[in-house]
């Protein structure tokens, strides 16, 4: 085996295997490079090489690493993002054309992301966000680096992850605004009677309202079950169906319906989760920030 001399690689070849190793391929990873094809397959050659390792092998999805590369990338990343953080951080992000992957569900996607974008446009434009489903494991999404940072009401667990509480949110109750509940509102036995529409999330898991009712002795067994809150609007209107959710999405589904109060005191908290190997990197903790910034203009409205 030849001798491995890591001054012999640039910085810019370090970064490209990662971008190889997180895309799967060498195109996209070119892409997000901003250089040409043949470029980034010069590099990777050049890579090979020096590292005395194929890095990579064809198949059906794509690029798949070898368990050196694995092991060389697990290595590189912190000490690239401990680089990045070296220098003017916001004249670097305002031209970084970099992919920054965000897991959100429904809610999140719906009310921090908008907020959040306009911050992006105004302040760092090239930056590019690929938002992809948290569903209800994102510690997993983190710790197999399918994305950057999550936006989750999920605790974090056990799990080597940094987690920080953006804000608390509490439930309504959703009506057709012309039905009786919207008139004369609910308590819990009511509740309990209503026709409920439920949400049928992934993984098998339950809103966390759903246990604190349990524990009461008050059952949920929902007339009409849906995979997502996309269109509860028109499966709503015109009948007595009761929809409870956070009390935010208030603002997405009026006025097409009316929010009443939940006849329960059961909150969740809404965080963001990340990677610790991400604490020293100047875009990710501007990322942070903004993401701080775009829930405070989320509440005032801005």
């Amino acid at each position: 085996m030849q001798k491995f001399d890591i001054l012999s690689l640039d910085l810019k070849a370090l970064t490209l295997l990662c971008r190889i190793h997180e895309a799967g391929s060498l195109s996209l990873a070119a892409e997000r490079s901003g250089i040409a094809q043949s470029t980034a397959s010069h590099a990777l050659d050049r890579l090979r090489r020096a590292l005395d390792d194929p890095l990579f092998h064809r198949s059906l999805g794509g690029l798949s690493p070898t368990a050196r590369c694995d092991d060389i990338v697990a290595q590189l990343r912190p000490l690239l993002e401990a680089m990045r953080s070296i220098g003017p951080e916001a004249e670097d992000i305002a031209r970084d054309g970099a992919t920054i992957t965000i897991a959100a569900n429904f809610y999140e996607r719906c009310l921090i992301l908008p907020p959040l974008l306009r911050i992006l446009r105004d302040e760092a434009p090239l930056l590019r966000v690929s938002v992809i489903p948290a569903n209800f494991a994102p510690q997993r999404l983190l710790l197999e680096r399918d994305c950057d940072l999550a936006l989750t009401p999920m605790p974090v667990g056990r799990e080597k992850l940094r987690s920080e509480r953006l804000f608390d949110e509490h439930y309504a109750c959703f009506v057709d605004p012309h039905s009786a509940i919207a008139r004369e509102g609910l308590d819990l036995d009511h509740f309990a009677s209503a026709q409920h529409l439920g949400i049928v999330y992934a993984e098998g898991w339950s809103p966390f309202w759903q246990a604190d009712l349990a524990r009461q002795g008050v059952a949920f067994d929902p007339v009409v079950r849906v995979p997502s809150f996309g269109g509860v609007e028109r499966l709503i209107a015109g009948s007595e169906l009761v929809l409870t959710a956070p009390a935010r999405l208030g603002r997405i589904f009026g006025p097409s319906l009316t929010a009443i109060p939940a006849p329960f005191d059961s909150r969740m908290q809404i965080r963001m989760v990340w990677s610790p190997l991400s604490d020293s990197s100047g875009r990710h903790r501007w990322l942070r920030a903004a993401i701080r910034r775009a829930c405070a203009a989320m509440e005032t409205g801005d």
